[in-house]
């Protein structure tokens, strides 16, 4: 894993946890919130609870003093007092209930219309809902909590009542309110809460996620383009590198050419001269003493040295003219590519029994000094590997070419070899590795090798910019700084 890798894990990483302590941290202080504000809300509805309460309480505790200072009989007006009270309801299950001073209930379900209660409220003096009532009314009056049967759904639940003493007849008036109402507020509360903090969770997940592919994005974004500049660079980099192995290789051959060269030939002058004059000096000789006996001949007699040692010259100087040549053939730039890798093939035809061949197909366009040494090269090269490693008994170059682009091709009949496992080698595979960095060190170039058991196919192809026409050309001149156009004439 490259370092860039690792510390786009680590970011990503890092990330997660932040993420994850953010949710946590925002979970947390949302259901303590909503905790705090459950408390709140729930004392805020028993405190309203109380205060509708006492409400109805003391406007039922009204009506009885208002009868009870009526005239007539004292039971007829305790009859008239139940009577009212026993008709004032209050929502779905609110209604009034009255003890008399010894504790005894004086309102019954039948009096008040409702049906599904036995009692209308704790009528045994000696239950304990009944004993709280009546302490706390004697005691000054307030809320008391107990359970007692709901009559709209006859099933138990918790209920709050408040009492209070009537002074006139002793009596003690109440109203009770059913709590499971306050806890259906509640519950729909906790699940307002739940559902907000599940949306609030998966605002904090969406943004996240929307983050990280931000991120991913910028990233990728950022990664391409210091690759783009990489590659570019190191394309820049492969050219300088090109262009000075080339300048070493120009300046090497014209050393060899302008130097050793020249000595060798000047040399191998000289030991011509010196031939023809011993030559000339033993035939005169003779024509002096024509009766004088020639001397015994010796195996090594100077004539046959020297002329031995002008054939060594002579190789010599052919294998530096070849070597010079290969190191820069003067044809690449006199002559063009075309005539370069001709030479190049008729020259290495005698040194292997192979049927070196060939082919220029279309018509070659004018091509940049690195493009023509690029192509010529990775003919070297692959003409190279062809006759030393492939065991071919046949190679093709072919050159073709068009407006547009130029394709050379080296293809043989050899043995091939495992591409994968020469790529992955660290030490082999130098000579594809060079023609390949050479080519795609120049623009618009494609590089592809084919090898199997029925031999190597070597392909490089440079796409040729479009020349641009001559109007563009001069409109472009035009607008150069410091560029002026003829002035006009004026018509006559």
């Amino acid at each position: 894993m490259t370092i860039r890798m690792r510390t786009f894990a680590l970011s990503a990483v890092f990330m997660l946890v932040v993420f994850l302590l953010v949710t946590w941290m925002v979970s947390y202080q949302m259901v303590s919130h909503s905790r705090q504000d459950r408390k709140q809300v729930q004392a805020v509805y028993v405190a309203s609870k109380e205060k509708e309460l006492r409400h109805y309480v003391e406007l039922g505790h009204a009506a009885l003093v208002r009868i009870a200072q009526g005239s007539g009989e004292e039971a007829a007006l305790q009859q008239q007092v139940l009577a009212a009270l026993s008709r004032m309801h209050f929502g779905n299950d609110g209604y009034f209930f009255v003890y008399d001073r010894f504790g005894n209930v004086l309102l019954n379900p039948g009096s008040m219309g409702i049906d599904g209660v036995d009692f209308c409220d704790p009528a045994d003096t000696g239950s304990d809902q009944a004993k709280m009532l009546i302490s706390q009314a004697h005691a000054g009056g307030g809320i008391v909590r107990y359970n007692w049967i709901k009559p709209s759904s006859r099933a138990e639940a918790p209920k709050m009542s408040y009492v209070r003493t009537a002074d006139q007849w002793g009596w003690i008036i109440g109203a009770g309110l059913y709590m499971d109402d306050i806890e259906r507020e509640l519950a729909a509360f906790d699940a307002n809460a739940s559902r907000t903090l599940r949306d609030t969770q998966m605002r904090l997940t969406a943004f996240a996620i929307g983050s990280v592919m931000l991120i991913s994005l910028a990233g990728l974004a950022w990664n391409l383009r210091n690759s783009r500049i990489s590659r570019e660079k190191l394309r820049r980099l492969a050219r300088r590198v090109v262009s000075s192995q080339e300048e070493e290789r120009a300046r090497v051959a014209r050393e060899l050419h302008d130097g050793v060269v020249q000595v060798l030939v000047s040399s191998k002058y000289l030991l011509e001269t010196a031939q023809v004059h011993l030559e000339q000096d033993a035939t005169q000789a003779l024509q002096k003493n024509p009766a004088q006996e020639r001397p015994p001949s010796r195996g090594h007699a100077p004539q046959a040295l020297l002329a031995q040692g002008l054939g060594r010259l002579q190789e010599a100087l052919v294998e530096i003219r070849r070597v010079s040549h290969g190191l820069h053939p003067a044809l690449l730039a006199d002559l063009g590519l075309a005539a370069a890798l001709r030479m190049l093939v008729e020259q290495l035809r005698p040194q292997r029994a192979v049927d070196l061949r060939f082919t220029e197909q279309g018509a070659i366009p004018a091509l940049s000094q690195a493009q023509r040494t690029a192509l010529f090269r990775v003919a070297q090269e692959a003409l190279n590997n062809a006759m030393t490693h492939a065991r071919a008994g046949w190679v093709q170059v072919t050159l073709a070419g068009s407006a547009h682009h130029v394709a050379l091709t080296i293809a043989d009949n050899g043995q091939g070899f495992d591409l994968n496992k020469v790529r992955a080698d660290g030490k082999g595979g130098i000579g594809l590795r060079n023609m390949r960095e050479r080519i795609e060190s120049l623009e618009g170039s494609d590089f592809a090798v084919h090898t199997g058991p029925d031999g190597t196919r070597v392909e490089a192809r440079l796409r040729l910019a479009q020349p641009e026409p001559a109007t563009q050309a001069r409109t472009r001149a035009a607008r150069r700084p410091g560029h002026h156009s003829p002035a006009r004439r004026p018509a006559a």
